[in-house]
């Protein structure tokens, strides 16, 4: 399988000898909406000519899909920053996204965001690629973003954290010192109510579960390794401070401020597979220097 901008290049082989070209684009996890945008505003070529849903592949036949470009979004224009990029292929970037930058633009920062200085990054090297965030964190979560370059490997990896195959993790100081903290909080979460982000722990909301490990302590924090399961919003900031331990610096749940100006909580590994090649991948990055001079302060 190959991939160059717009277009895959899939070969038929002997296992899907006979199928009708949509059984055999599902076959290759190819989804419903994709193969509706396929056919709607896109292309289907099969050995150089335009085919039906209907038309049965055979084996070595040569599948080319011509996905649409995405529709331009006047809200993202392309701005120059500096980005930390630790993995770039045609198919999707991994950042390093430091603390105070939002991952794309809301309405309290329309601008200088992530989704913003790639684009820029992108046309200075005059890459046909548009901005798909795996997943999202918080403006002043630190670490590790992914973002997928393309709608073919956008969806290929939103299947991965459906299908659990992709797993990331974050490293947190929370406050106080202590060695009963459960390995797994499942407590339902909903947004409180008014014009707010802040969430709480509520019966009626959406499921939330997040396992924990207890990494060290110190004498006035303790750092630990969460692992969400889902990713509500504000969920591991939620599960902590309801555990009455909220993170340190984390002023909206509670969290001493001290030392701090922002949640101790980074992004530091990731792993899943290639969605081109299926290659296993995996990432992981150090503490930033603002929580590395916590845990100093705090010995």
């Amino acid at each position: 399988m190959n991939f160059a901008h717009n277009q895959v290049v899939l070969k038929v082989e002997e296992i899907h000898h006979g199928k009708p070209i949509r059984e055999f684009l599902k076959s290759m996890d190819i989804s419903d909406r994709a193969l509706k945008k396929l056919r709607n505003k896109g292309k289907i070529l099969c050995n150089g000519y335009e085919a039906t849903w209907r038309k049965a592949v055979a084996t070595g036949d040569e599948v080319v899909l011509f996905y649409p470009a995405p529709p331009d979004n006047p809200y993202l224009k392309p701005e120059p920053l500096s980005l930390e990029i630790l993995y770039e292929d045609q198919d999707m970037a991994l950042v390093n996204k430091p603390p105070g930058l939002c991952v794309h633009p809301t309405l309290a920062h329309p601008s200088g965001t992530l989704a913003n200085g790639l684009l820029y990054h992108w046309s200075q090297e005059r890459q046909q690629a548009s901005f798909h965030p795996v997943h999202r964190i918080d403006r002043n979560t630190s670490g590790l973003v992914l973002v997928a370059k393309n709608s073919f490997s956008a969806q290929k990896i939103f299947l991965q954290r459906q299908q659990k195959k992709l797993s990331r993790s974050y490293i947190a100081l929370v406050h106080g010192s202590f060695r009963d903290l459960p390995s797994c909080v499942d407590l339902p979460m909903e947004k409180c109510e008014g014009k707010t982000t802040k969430r709480q722990i509520s019966g009626e909301g959406q499921r939330a579960v997040t396992y924990i490990k207890v990494l060290e302590h110190f004498p006035t924090c303790t750092m630990i390794r969460l692992m969400p399961e889902t990713g509500r919003t504000h969920q591991i900031r939620v599960h902590l401070a309801h555990l009455g331990h909220p993170l340190v610096g984390d002023q909206l749940y509670g969290g001493p401020m001290a030392q701090i100006k922002r949640h101790c909580l980074h992004a530091d590994q990731i792993s899943f597979l290639h969605p081109r090649t299926s290659q296993a991948l995996s990432f992981q990055i150090p503490l930033p220097e603002d929580m590395v001079r916590v845990l100093d302060a705090s010995l």
